[in-house]
């Protein structure tokens, strides 16, 4: 029997030698999608979330010997195209058949790192080390060899095709290493049309600093500033030119027009080890990056899905050690290349992907109820998807249905979108109720000057007067109004203060309470459009300890300051005159967190300008509080407060030391515990 069991397991090991590893059918996705959220966190950036699986990894084609192979392109046929550099070839693969079908070689081929085929079967190859772009026929004939154009108009410019794309009017365009200047634009005959679009210079911070201080002498004897080179190239089926930008983060992919500015007016945002664009048919564009990420962009450049990921380590179906381009054939499936481990990975389009895509696609058309149609069938798939709630408040918006589309943009916390709806929503209420609303005001006004008219015997306003009067004697409320005369007169009163005329602990400390409060109502209580801020993400323990241990210890720091440079107020004054200088600063958070309700994204000018006015307003009534307090000059004052935060600087930083130390010294304490433990439990 065991003879038999060892004759089965040579058998299989056998067999397993011997069957060919050229295909892997994987079964499920390795890596998370995500997805766009406009949630901006107060950043003014888009951030990513969790979504439904877009892609899932199909094939993974090992038998080609591939040799870091550089780029990958798929005909209309379904044929790909694959620079394999270190092989000095070009590799063709039939799709349908799972076969590789021919290879190109040429004898001049040095490191052929660009590929590119046109409409007509017309194979352009970019050779960096050959100096040269080759283009052949569809029987592999070849028509033309391209070499450094010799006209004035290219000057020195280096030409080392890195990377290359064809128009069907026979304009090539060819990313050169090396060269600044742009894309190089030639003719199918080799003649020289220009630089197509150019970069801008990035500047550090230093040579920032320099072109605003050196003079025009020390800045021509400085090198040459050069604008960031392309990597790559692509072209629609239009004639639109793409490019991509390594180490660019922002706009790192440009959609130019045919003078080459940038047609994407939204902030474009992509990984900056960026490689490779592909612009489908339906002018979808995909991008891959050298870490293993795929991005897929609508037509306007707004970001739709984004897989991968960087564990380079993994031999793992999906997961690239240098994934450096990508293609898309007919059926919506993602071509790309391990450019290290020389392998080709296809993705395929889920049911989940294939709808957003038909959703969007409706919507770009103008057929917005068939768009909702196919957006609700999203939802069925995934009930939080940001990007099907997005597509549906942008239907209901076509279809002048603001409040359903700000139910929807909530949800995908667009707040960009949201004040756009509101702003139309306002804008309907303000027509219908406007002249109510100025007709109640008239009527309120004409009210008032009739009882000031008719009371002659001071009974209704008398009656007001002394409701104001015992709310005046209710403990607390005094200095409340106190406050208010504050901020009008605020040397008089802190002068009553210094004196010990008015003011009192308690109100000075209902202040206080009150600030942090409407600090907190300032921080979670705004309208949707302007709250970025999540309760629960907030550490409501440590704010609360921030706040008032900050409060209190620049109290008693600047008691302490004042005390030995002649400062003629106490703690209690000191105390007091912070609080009372607050309360042009609590009533500006609390009036900008009630407008926010009723104010746009493009009105949020007032918002800010509230808000300065009121902490400028409060900062102005604390210096002159302590100014008079202490009887100090402006010159005096402005010092007590610069040694007031030097000395709480240092409380601090003795107190993050202090905690680290016992932090240490119990951690030594608590070990020999546990050496005395164990030594008086095991004896």
């Amino acid at each position: 029997m065991r003879k038999v069991l060892y004759g089965l397991l040579v058998l299989c090991l056998a067999m397993q030698i011997m069957s060919p590893a050229v295909k892997v059918e994987a079964s499920q996705t390795t890596t998370y999608t995500y997805t766009v959220v406009d949630e901006s966190n107060g950043d003014g950036k888009s951030h990513l979330a969790r979504t439904q699986d877009a892609y899932i990894p199909e094939r993974t084609i090992t038998e080609l010997g591939l040799d870091s192979p550089s780029d990958i392109f798929v005909d209309k046929n379904g044929v790909l195209y694959i620079a394999d550099t270190g092989n000095k070839r070009i590799v063709k693969y039939e799709i349908a058949t799972d076969e590789c079908l021919e290879e190109l070689k040429y004898e001049e081929f040095v490191t052929p790192k660009g590929i590119y085929v046109t409409g007509n079967g017309d194979i352009y190859v970019a050779d960096s080390r050959a100096g040269a772009l080759f283009i052949f026929d569809k029987e592999h004939n070849l028509k033309n060899k391209i070499v450094r154009p010799d006209v004035p108009a290219f000057g020195d410019t280096p030409f080392d095709p890195h990377k290359v794309a064809a128009d069907e009017n026979g304009n090539i365009y060819v990313v050169g290493e090396g060269v600044y200047g742009g894309i190089i634009q030639l003719t199918t005959d080799g003649n020289f049309l220009g630089f197509f679009a150019v970069n801008e210079a990035r500047l550090t911070m230093l040579q920032r600093i320099q072109q605003l201080i050196f003079t025009r002498e020390q800045m021509e004897k400085m090198s040459d500033i050069n604008p960031v080179t392309f990597a790559n190239v692509g072209i629609d089926h239009r004639g639109i030119v793409y490019t991509v930008t390594m180490g660019e983060t922002i706009n790192g992919i440009k959609k130019h027009k045919t003078n080459g500015t940038n047609m994407f007016t939204e902030t474009l945002y992509c990984n900056e080890d960026v490689t490779d664009v592909w612009i489908d048919e339906n002018l979808f564009v995909f991008s891959s990056s050298k870490s293993g990420y795929i991005d897929v962009y609508t037509p306007q450049g707004e970001l739709i899905f984004e897989f991968g990921s960087n564990e380079t380590q993994l031999d793992v179906a999906g997961l690239f050690s240098s994934l450096v381009s990508i293609a898309v054939d007919a059926s919506g499936n993602i071509w790309a290349i391990d450019g290290t481990k020389g392998y080709v990975q296809s993705f395929h389009q889920t049911e989940y992907a294939n709808q957003v895509y038909e959703a969007l696609l409706l919507y770009e058309g103008g057929y917005y109820n068939e768009a909702l149609a196919v957006w609700d069938e999203v939802l069925t798939l995934n009930q939080m998807s940001v990007i099907a709630h997005n597509g549906i408040g942008n239907a209901y918006m076509s279809q002048y249905d603001f409040e359903n589309a700000m139910e929807h943009y909530k949800i995908a916390g667009n707040h960009e979108k949201y004040s756009d709806a509101f702003w139309e929503l306002r804008n309907i209420w303000l027509q219908r109720y406007l002249a109510y609303f100025l007709i109640g005001i008239v009527v309120l006004v004409a009210a008032v000057y009739a009882v000031s008219r008719l009371d002659k015997k001071k009974k209704i306003q008398g009656a007001a007067e002394a409701v104001a009067k015992s709310c005046n004697s209710i403990k607390g409320v005094k200095d409340l109004f106190y406050a208010l005369r504050v901020a009008g007169h605020p040397l008089d009163t802190y002068y009553d203060i210094r004196v010990g005329k008015t003011g009192t602990v308690f109100g000075a400390t209902i202040l206080y309470v009150l600030l942090f409060v409407s600090f907190m109502f300032y921080m979670i209580g705004k309208g949707f459009i302007y709250q970025y801020q999540d309760v629960q993400e907030m550490d409501i323990s440590s704010i609360v300890i921030g706040f008032f241990a900050l409060l209190g210890l620049f109290v008693v720091c600047n008691y302490l300051v004042t005390s030995i440079n002649d400062g003629e107020g106490s703690l209690k004054q000191v105390y007091m005159l912070l609080a009372y200088g607050t309360m042009p600063l609590i009533i500006a958070l609390v009036s900008v967190t009630v407008l926010s309700y009723v104010v746009t994204t493009n009105e949020a000018f007032f918002l800010t300008v509230g808000l300065a006015i009121g902490a400028v307003w409060t900062v102005m009534l604390i210096f002159l509080g302590l100014q008079t307090v202490h009887n100090y000059s402006v010159k005096e004052t402005i010092a007590s407060i610069v040694l007031t935060f030097v000395l709480m600087g240092v409380v601090v930083v003795v107190v993050m030391v202090v905690t680290i130390m016992w932090d240490q010294v119990w951690s030594f304490l608590s070990t020999v515990g546990e050496e005395l433990k164990q030594y008086v439990f095991n004896r």
